[in-house]
């Protein structure tokens, strides 16, 4: 007859008694330290995402609105940049991209702080001229660094073949102006939120240097930022605890 094996635990703690405290301190060092690396580490990780997200998301900057064509000669061509109130649009960019090629045949230099006008987020226009009327022509908003931040198109999409943007297809807004459209309309987004998917493009009177129409900034009463910060903040009160645990079991342990 085969004779199982007893399921009674190891006499870990028994063992343990014959030996000096320094070495059963040792023991249990050996135990909890790697559990303890991978916490630390672990937490660690967390809270650098957090604090790369946090910075991701705090500072949303994209196109509100925009105006290339109308009936007659173009009246008004311009673009609108949304931002967080403070924002400060010094080096940044807007590239016009032709939809034939995927090239640049423009370039806008930006300036400004953003002021808040609604609920602490701002927007501020730059009117322009010889702005392409299509079709899949877009523009490209770069940061001082040369990261793209938004790339919409109308009447189409195009992959750029060069400058920052180069490789990226841009996303096509879905309306578009005509050769016959109405003097002093636009594109622009509507809705409400904080962050550019948020909102949805209409076409509506032309509003560039103003909260367009039916576009409202919410922020919840704990902004997605914040949350994302006290998350992190309460991640390292936990570290902390946990520390705090480990050196009281290693006095005690003495």
């Amino acid at each position: 007859m085969t004779k199982l094996l007893s399921a009674r635990p190891f006499p870990f703690s028994s063992a343990l008694k014959s030996k000096p405290t320094s070495y059963r301190r040792t023991i249990f060092q050996a135990i909890e330290k790697p559990k303890s690396r991978f916490f630390t580490r672990s937490i660690t990780g967390l809270i650098a995402t957090l604090s790369l997200s946090h910075a991701a998301l705090a500072a949303p900057v994209f196109i509100n609105e925009f105006h290339y064509d109308n009936n007659g000669t173009d009246t008004g061509e311009g673009l609108e940049i949304a931002a967080i109130a403070g924002t400060d649009l010094e080096n940044w960019q807007l590239l016009f991209y032709n939809g034939t090629n995927g090239g640049i045949y423009k370039s806008l230099d930006l300036n400004g702080v953003v002021s808040d006008l609604n609920n602490g987020y701002g927007v501020l226009g730059f009117p322009t001229t010889g702005i392409q009327n299509g079709p899949a022509d877009a523009f490209a908003l770069v940061n001082p660094l040369g990261e793209v931040f938004d790339f919409i198109s109308y009447e189409g999409s195009l992959t750029a073949t060069e400058g920052p943007a180069n490789g990226l297809t841009s996303i096509d807004v879905g309306l578009e102006e005509r050769p016959d459209s109405l003097l002093g309309l636009s594109l622009q987004r509507q809705g409400s939120g904080t962050l550019s998917d948020d909102f949805n493009w209409a076409i509506d009177t032309a509003s560039l240097g103003s909260i367009n129409n039916e576009q409202d900034f919410q922020v919840s009463s704990v902004p997605l930022p914040a949350s994302l910060w006290l998350f992190s903040s309460a991640c390292i009160a936990l570290l902390g605890r946990q520390r705090s645990c480990h050196r009281s079991r290693k006095q005690t342990s003495v």
